[in-house]
């Protein structure tokens, strides 16, 4: 093999995330994708052949590509393509105008999905009762209608897609879930949590075909935000195989991890294919994926009430009762079997947690496991953790559980202000404390989860929320618990070099440095010489992954 690079890219602002040599003028690429060298201009020359291509980055400021650790992979970008587009901020009167305009678009496809609405839909919704699935019907020209809650743990169902789905007044409520009924018993068409699943169940999937399209159009999305890896939590058999296909096909130019669904509190749960996928997870994986994670969600979320906390929620209507603090599906003596289970086949688990109550049940069971297994067990994620106490942050350090953080709710928005009305303003001043969880050495990465909340992957929005806890947009004014704002040279570990760790591709992507897989990108700002709510705006000149150009130009 040659000791010549194919590629040298100088005269940039290069930051490695490698500790040891964290900023760089210079970077040689060889024949395999892999990095040569880093360096100053004058140290790289050497390494130029009659072959190399020297390209000047002219002081362009240059990163790994991000490493999203969170997120809904191929059924988000099939929401994306084929869904009617709604917004958090609708009220429920726009959102019927939106499926009035939906239903009667031509198309392949029977079912209208719509993603995703937001609390003042909701709360109209749960105030018309059975009127307000009379008023869809209204709207739905004869179509099965579906509409995503944008937390993505509920929904609300016309009569038709009620119908299909088999779901009536003589329908139990499911494991973890409620058909929210009128006082005649009838199902109003909100449904919350594992409810929804009754009437996701019947829609029709999408064929090999088109999953293989969504998914390379998922990838080309990822690239052009400068995204070159990715963790999807929460993988059923069918996705593995779609993702398998596309690293064949040389369509995956992105690292991709997979957090298997092989809990049954995952939705589309399947014992059969669950232990299949566990038995043969390094075999559906192609050279650009790994399979070592698994998936329990324990709680739900705040604007639907199924968080699991300590204290009950806010009252609602003045007079009203507070609603209690929300369910866990796993007590905590299930929790610690399931997860001992996973931890001792070296699996790391991804545990949805974002109520206090349910947070604190997760880091008990770890602890009971770390007793029960060896205190050198697989790194565990707590996903979310959005409601953490303050005496439970040391508690992650400890316990070798990484702080899975996610969605960006760590700056006002429609959702976070909803959630704050919920629980109310001192409890909500307590969530996503960053800067606190790094104090106390927890180890952290960030993750979009994506579809949810946001309808677009915005990596550099929620990179200027982390570090000025404020809405870049202008939008939403005012910031949340701004004294836990980190500065930027903390916030880009947590986007790159940790969650590639996280997800054990720490040897393989997330810095620039020797031996390690050229995946980088090329920005059009400097993101150190700018305001910080201007890294919102950041944009992507060139993308490559293993030294190949997947997006721009350079």
């Amino acid at each position: 093999m040659s000791d010549k690079a194919k590629l040298i890219l100088r005269g940039g602002v290069i930051h490695t995330m490698a500790p040891e040599q964290p900023v760089v003028q210079a970077i040689a690429i060889g024949a395999d994708g892999f990095i040569l060298a880093c360096g100053s201009d004058a140290a790289l020359e050497g390494l130029a052949g009659p072959g190399t291509r020297v390209r000047d980055l002219g002081g362009r400021f240059v990163m790994p590509g991000i490493v999203d650790f969170h997120l809904h992979a191929l059924s988000s970008m099939a929401v994306k393509l084929h869904s009617v587009a709604l917004g958090s901020t609708l009220s429920f009167d726009e959102v019927l105008d939106r499926i009035r305009v939906g239903a009667q678009k031509p198309g392949p496809r029977e079912w209208v999905i719509a993603s995703a609405f937001g609390a003042p839909a909701l709360a109209e919704m749960e105030a018309r009762g059975a009127e307000a699935r009379s008023r869809l019907d209204a709207v739905s020209h004869g179509r099965p209608v579906l509409l995503e809650h944008l937390s993505g743990h509920g929904g609300f169902a016309n009569s038709l897609a009620l119908e299909r789905a088999g779901v009536g007044a003589p329908t139990a409520n499911p494991a973890d879930g409620e058909i929210v009924r009128a006082p005649s018993g009838e199902p109003t068409g909100l449904l919350r949590e594992t409810a929804a699943w009754l009437v996701e169940r019947a829609v029709p999937k999408f064929d090999r075909a088109a999953l293989l399209d969504v998914g390379r159009a998922m990838v080309a999305l990822f690239n052009g935000v400068g995204m070159t890896g990715f963790c999807d939590a929460s993988t059923s058999l069918e996705t593995l195989e779609v993702f398998q296909a596309l690293d064949a096909a040389g369509d995956l130019s992105c690292w991709a991890g997979f957090t298997l669904a092989l809990s049954p509190t995952c939705q589309g749960y399947d014992a059969g294919k669950a232990s299949q996928m566990l038995a043969e997870r390094r075999s559906l994986c192609g050279p650009h994926m790994i399979a070592e994670a698994a998936k329990i969600f324990l709680d739900g979320v705040p604007s639907l009430r199924t968080a699991a906390m300590l204290q009950p929620y806010a009252r609602g209507e003045p007079g009203a009762p507070p609603h209690d603090g929300g369910p866990m599906s796993r007590s905590l003596e299930e929790l610690v079997e399931e997860i001992a289970t996973f931890d001792r086949e070296g699996l790391s688990v991804k545990v949805h947690a974002i109520g206090d109550r349910a947070v604190r049940t997760m880091l008990n069971a770890v602890e009971a496991v770390r007793a029960r297994n060896g205190a050198g067990g697989p790194q565990h994620h707590l996903a979310h953790g959005q409601f953490i106490t303050r005496t439970d942050i040391p508690r992650l350090a400890a316990l070798n559980v990484i702080a899975d953080l996610n969605p960006p709710l760590w700056f006002p928005s429609a959702a976070s202000n909803a959630h704050q009305a919920l629980v109310g303003p001192e409890r909500y001043a307590g969530t996503w404390p960053i800067r606190s969880l790094l104090a106390a050495g927890a180890d952290a990465a960030a993750g979009s989860d994506w579809l949810t909340v946001f309808p677009d992957i915005e990596p550099w929005r929620a990179l200027a929320g982390m570090v000025t806890r404020k809405d870049a947009s202008g939008t939403f004014p005012g910031s949340h618990s701004p004294e836990e704002a980190i500065e930027l040279d903390a916030a880009l570990p947590l986007f790159t070099r940790n969650p590639a760790r996280a997800m054990r591709l720490g040897d393989r992507t997330g810095m620039l440095m020797p031996g390690l897989s050229a995946d980088l990108i090329v920005l059009d700002r400097n993101l150190h010489a700018i305001a910080p709510e201007e890294i919102a705006g950041t944009q992507i000149v060139a993308t490559l992954f293993e030294g190949r150009l997947v997006h721009g130009e350079i």
